[in-house]
């Protein structure tokens, strides 16, 4: 992970690399900040590598089966940290994800999870995003944040469904207050609920969905020669509400397919 340094509230990691066994992903940043740490050292070391290697997984949509029982194991104790009443507060700034030849690079992730209640609320936020020798980057935002909420008991259950095995682990639930990812004038906002598995193939959610400068959107695909989105975003500005400047949608995800007002989208 890096030289550490403790501080009253955490500690810090300075040049944090972490690579998957295959060699072909690598997460790099200048500092990861760990507050709201377990009491052992080795826990905290443990958390803080297994924190990186689900922000690895998640942003190259890859999974290490190897590292299931590990990942359920720092779940574990992140669940009894949040169970405690404790909150946990992960920062990493000046990141770099590579995949293959592919490059996404962020000035700052945070995630802030807060336990003492059944269901631990948390809030994600990446900031400064661009891309390098990937596909449809005209499409991708340069700021996302989320407000969700979910049972801080499948904490490990998540963990390991996103860093590990990726259809075996169990259903997590999560209910989404606020989602919203923006690129230039367009912007995408949201809320929901959303069963997640670590398979988008059997991962379900439906919610509200409003995006402002559609036209703008619909370009972009073009440009990006997705003509077959561009179709379907075409055809879900035709059955949306207009509201001002943006057009709004009850949306449902299942099976691999978007229903956007009961229309299936030809998004694959």
């Amino acid at each position: 992970m890096g030289p550490r340094h403790d501080t009253p509230q955490g500690v810090i990691y300075d040049s944090v690399q972490l690579h998957t066994p295959d060699g072909q992903s690598t997460l790099s940043a200048r500092h990861l900040t760990l507050n709201g740490k377990p009491t052992d050292p080795a826990a905290t070391d443990d958390l803080a590598a297994a924190a990186s290697l689900l922000v690895l997984a998640a942003m190259t949509n890859t999974h290490t089966p190897g590292c299931s029982a590990w990942l359920a194991q720092q779940g574990q104790t992140a669940e009894a940290t949040l169970q405690a009443g404790k909150a946990l507060d992960l920062t990493w700034q000046g990141v770099s994800v590579t995949h293959r030849t592919a490059k996404v690079m962020l000035g700052g992730l945070h995630f802030q999870i807060q336990g003492g209640t059944p269901l631990a609320s948390a809030t994600l936020a990446l900031s400064g995003i661009s891309y390098h020798n990937v596909a449809n980057q005209g499409l991708l935002p340069s700021d996302a944040q989320a407000r969700f909420t979910l049972p801080s008991r499948e904490l490990a259950g998540l963990m390991d469904a996103i860093g590990g095995r990726s259809t075996a682990s169990p259903a997590v639930h999560t209910t989404l207050s606020a989602f919203t990812a923006t690129q230039g004038d367009i912007r995408l906002e949201g809320h929901g609920s959303a069963t997640l598995t670590g398979n988008v193939n059997t991962t379900s959610a439906q919610g509200h969905l409003e995006i402002s400068n559609l036209p703008e959107l619909i370009q972009h695909a073009r440009d990006e020669q997705q003509l077959k989105l561009a179709a379907g975003l075409a055809l879900a500005r035709l059955v949306s509400h207009r509201e001002g400047e943006r057009n709004t949608w009850d949306t449902i995800w299942e099976s691999g397919v978007l229903t956007v007002n009961g229309f299936p989208l030809p998004l694959k």
